[in-house]
């Protein structure tokens, strides 16, 4: 029997921000838990006569162990793992053993592989890994990552190793499942499978280890924790530093047509988009509207925060592509229109893009687009039924879609996202259009808040992720008339289900799981930048309230999340193993391990970052 608890069932009108877990210590340093290294003079000697050698092929081996002694690496160790990277390169893995191992006897395979000139000639990277405690046997065939104690394999941390029938040993470093874009157990196998084939690893007897791992940088070392720096103290420098990365990188891959990079698979050098498998993504690429709108509203924020007026052509571009894809219709005499593309016409398309359109008005003052917004959002009106249930889609596949078609087409993000557009829009709109659209969108808001969770029950999950509606509710907090207590009770039921869904510095089963969402406790970190927005909405609603004490409380846990997700972030650190720095530098990824991204993943956590950074100071002091 599924025992999760209903929208109906949860979102009870309360006073209060009920969360359990308001104690500050559940959300304070969570970088103290994580391994960490800071690197000392010997430590960036050492690199320098380490890059010396590789460049040359030859080593001074006294000196390198005495610079070795010096540094804070560990000194007793049973095995070292030594792996070279340089763009567009494989990679170079040597490794040695041995009770009493130096240094310089892990480095001579390295130094004497065939390959090294041609790595060599590039910038390079070189990653440590030290195993000071000795490899357990393991059955390769049961652990998992969903296991429990001796069976449990946690990607990324753990690393295996094991011999084939001729005798040769091979090793998958912990780190290996972020530089391999492998999240889960039948990943992994199903990598290993495709390299060694199935027999040898059924025969084969697996060892595992973890491992104390550092990459160079520059002229100096990273703590690499599950294949990524570490992140450390959560700084505004730091979120600021994220957030002109994912625009650079927007601003960098944009099309001259306005489409953004949609989707990037940075292991592979490659746009095929794991979804969409069989679209070829130069010949029938694949392309998300509502995504594009995203990337648009990226661009926005994050002028609204730096004032730069870097973004603003970019912006242009975008909407323009968008508005190309723009139909008319007419609506009791009065012209509306939506966004159709990929031979649909979907609520969320138009809903984001009236967001775009209004927020680049209400930045720019420029009203070059104010028609098309009007008509934009006499569309989306007329999409709301005397119910209050919206029209999900008016075209799908080419066809029109009756009211009474409806239900078939149930999309359970596109009236949040209506509401966000219909919402911004009303700082434009004349007195008769505010007043219209207002009572249509009581309509709407009753339907959503108080029939759709019993009407669709099933769609609902146990965290919440309604975030387009949790930001269109703080953004109707403007207009007197849309102040409505259900309205807010619903918005800090949802923030409150969300934190209690959060990993805590205090619970988390691995340090880099506090600050992300998990459905049930122990599931794979879920840093979703999504519902930090929602999250985000949900403090700033709190503001406009003048409850400081709720905002206080939800200004935790959005601090430990935006920790959570500078995991996902791309720097020039992170990406050392990328054979094409140039595509994956800024991207944000979709999960720890995992390096694919899309322009949502990085519109999500970006816009986040942008809207937390105006509250910065004054929430942390």
């Amino acid at each position: 029997m599924d025992t999760t608890p209903t929208m109906a069932e949860t979102h009870v009108c309360a006073p209060g921000l009920d969360i359990r877990h308001t104690d500050a210590r559940h959300y304070a340093s969570p970088e103290k838990q994580v391994p960490d290294f800071v690197p000392q003079a010997a430590d960036n000697d050492l690199l320098r006569a380490l890059k010396a050698a590789i460049r040359s092929g030859v080593a001074d081996k006294a000196e390198i162990e005495r610079l070795f002694g010096m540094t804070g690496f560990p000194q007793r160790f049973g095995r070292l793992i030594l792996v070279l990277y340089a763009p567009g390169c494989k990679r170079i893995l040597a490794s040695r053993a041995g009770k009493q191992l130096g240094f310089t006897e892990a480095l001579e395979p390295l130094l004497a592989h065939p390959r090294l000139s041609e790595l060599a000639a590039q910038p390079f990277r070189l990653q440590m890994d030290f195993l000071v405690e000795p490899p357990r046997p393991m059955n390769f065939h049961t652990v998992g990552s969903a296991q429990t104690g001796e069976r449990h394999f946690e990607i990324g941390l753990d690393g295996l190793m094991f011999r084939d029938q001729a005798g040769k040993l091979h090793i998958f470093p912990p780190g290996d499942a972020y530089v391999r874009s492998l999240m889960t157990m039948g990943q992994l196998r199903s990598y290993l499978n495709g390299i060694h084939g199935e027999e040898t690893l059924r025969k084969a007897r697996f060892e595992r280890f973890r491992s104390a791992s550092f990459i160079s940088a520059n002229d100096t070392w990273r703590r690499l924790y599950r294949g990524h720096p570490v992140v450390g103290r959560l700084t505004r420098k730091k979120v600021e530093q994220a957030l002109d990365l994912a625009v650079d990188h927007i601003r960098r891959t944009q099309d001259e047509d306005g489409r953004f990079l949609y989707y990037y698979d940075a292991t592979r050098d490659s746009r095929w988009d794991h979804e969409h498998p069989k679209r070829h993504p130069e010949r029938n690429p694949f392309y998300n509207i509502l995504r594009h709108s995203g990337g648009g509203l990226t661009c926005a924020y994050f002028e609204k925060y730096s004032q730069r007026g870097t973004t603003l052509e970019n912006m242009r571009r975008a909407i323009d592509f968008l508005l190309a894809q723009t139909r008319t219709q007419d609506y009791a005499g009065r012209e509306g229109a939506f966004i159709y593309h990929e031979k649909k016409a979907k609520l969320g398309g138009s809903g984001i893009a009236l967001y775009l359109l209004a927020e680049y008005q209400l930045l720019t003052g420029d009203d070059r687009y104010r028609t098309w917004a009007d008509k934009i959002a006499w569309h989306l009106a007329n999409q709301i039924t005397a119910s209050g249930e919206f029209i999900y889609y008016n075209i799908y596949l080419d066809q029109p879609v009756a009211e009474a078609e409806n239900g078939k087409h149930f999309s359970f993000y596109y009236p949040g996202e209506a509401v966000c557009g219909l919402a911004k829009y009303l700082h434009l709109a004349d007195a008769d259009s505010r007043v219209e659209i207002c009572a249509k969108l009581r309509k709407a808001l009753e339907f959503l808040i108080s029939v759709r969770p019993g009407l669709h029950a099933a769609q609902y999950t146990v965290v919440p992720s309604d975030s387009w509606l949790m930001m269109g509710i703080k953004e109707l907090w403007d207009f007197p008339e849309m102040r409505n207590p259900l309205y807010a009770d619903f918005v800090f039921a949802d923030a409150s289900r969300m934190i209690d869904h959060l990993y805590k510095v205090t619970d988390a089963p691995c340090p880099d799981y506090a600050g992300a969402f998990h459905y049930s406790f122990g599931d794979f970190p879920y840093a979703d930048g999504a519902r930090c927005e929602g999250l985000l909405g949900a403090f700033e609603l709190a503001l406009k309230l003048g409850d400081a004490e709720k905002a206080r409380l939800i200004w935790q846990a959005l601090r430990l999340s935006a920790w959570a997700v500078m995991h996902l972030v791309n720097s020039e650190d992170s990406i050392y193993f990328a054979p094409n720095p140039h595509l994956a530098l800024g991207g944000i990824r979709f999960k720890y391990t995992r390096q694919w991204f899309r322009i949502d993943t990085i519109q999500h956590v970006a816009s986040f970052f942008a809207k937390m950074l105006p509250h910065w100071d004054a929430a942390e002091t």
